[in-house]
């Protein structure tokens, strides 16, 4: 892995972001396999990240949620007691929670439909395939800080808005084309709800 983090860094040169924009970012890591908690761990620190959360299972994620408030939480979808589509959906929905709007980037080793579209309806904001790679994370990181989603709201979902056809920058995997409008009035939520300032942390 040391070797392949500077060839990735050196094709991402000409990116506007640095490894110093995203330096103040907490970022907390929802993982029950130890390997891929160390991996993404290294992964963060070679981008100059060093405030790093770590719990093991959704349960202990979301506690640790509450308690610190990350900028971006990481986290797997298979888990127990509590997996990673429900400890998003607790985020996005639970009514003490003072970000519902916090990004969140899901791995997962299953891209079947059904499982990118059950991340999908809790609200993940990324949904990446394991192993992910330096330069992938990366990238996305460098999309969520300087292309905030905007998030809709309706009776039955708070997570980012799926409509967005026309925005080049979005890099999501999870956009559905020629999405049908919700048939109940959906509040669209403005970038500034979306607690912009916590992504540039100052330490």
């Amino acid at each position: 892995m040391s070797d392949l983090i500077p060839q990735a860094k050196q094709r991402l040169e000409g990116n506007t972001m640095t490894e110093a924009s995203l330096a103040p970012l907490r970022i907390l890591i929802v993982e029950d396999s130890e390997q891929m908690r160390t991996l993404l761990e290294a992964l963060l620190e070679a981008m100059s990240i060093t405030d790093i959360l770590i719990a093991e299972d959704g349960e202990k994620g979301l506690a640790l949620y509450m308690e610190t408030a990350p900028d971006i939480v990481i986290t797997d979808g298979a888990m127990a007691p509590m997996d990673g589509y429900e400890l998003t959906n607790h985020i996005r929905t639970a009514p003490d929670n003072p970000n519902p709007y916090v990004p969140i980037i899901m791995l997962s080793g299953h891209l079947e439909k059904e499982h990118v579209e059950k991340a999908r309806a809790s609200g993940v904001t990324e949904y990446l395939a394991k192993p992910v790679s330096w330069q992938t994370l990366y990238e996305r990181l460098v999309s969520i800080v300087s292309n905030p989603s905007f998030f809709i709201r309706t009776p039955t979902y708070l997570g980012p808005d799926r409509r967005r056809e026309t925005d080049e920058l979005y890099q999501g995997p999870l956009e559905k084309h020629n999405a049908p409008q919700p048939k109940t009035t959906a509040e669209i939520l403005p970038l500034d709800a979306i607690r912009r300032p916590s992504l540039i942390r100052t330490k």
